[in-house]
């Protein structure tokens, strides 16, 4: 019996010793107070930086359209005049790739 006693009486003494060791429970409601205002912080931090990035992203996204308006029709400009320039070069072939392109376009809505 005397051997559960010593045991009995190390457990005891090392609950005593974890117990003066560990936090109480005010301290862990302060660290958790801390940590959710810090996250509220974190929060409004990335918020703004989200803001910010949307309105860049608009402000470009506005101009982008006259922008790309223009490029697209510099490059049907050039292909037009491609696309004369080879007809102009071999008149025969190119009549006859629009008469098969039409043969087969024919065959497909025929169905």
């Amino acid at each position: 019996m005397s051997t559960t006693r010593k045991s009995a009486a190390r457990g005891a003494s090392k609950a005593d010793a974890a117990g003066s060791e560990a936090p109480d429970r005010a301290e862990i409601e302060a660290q958790i107070d801390r940590i959710r205002a810090d996250i509220g912080e974190l929060a409004q931090l990335l918020k703004a930086a989200g803001n910010a990035r949307l309105a860049a992203a608009r402000e470009g996204a506005e101009l982008l359209p006259e922008e790309a308006l223009a490029e697209l029709q510099a490059q049907l400009h050039k292909l037009e005049a491609e696309a004369r320039a080879q007809v102009s070069a071999q008149p025969f072939k190119s009549l006859g790739l629009a008469a098969l392109a039409g043969f087969f376009l024919g065959l497909l809505l025929r169905r």
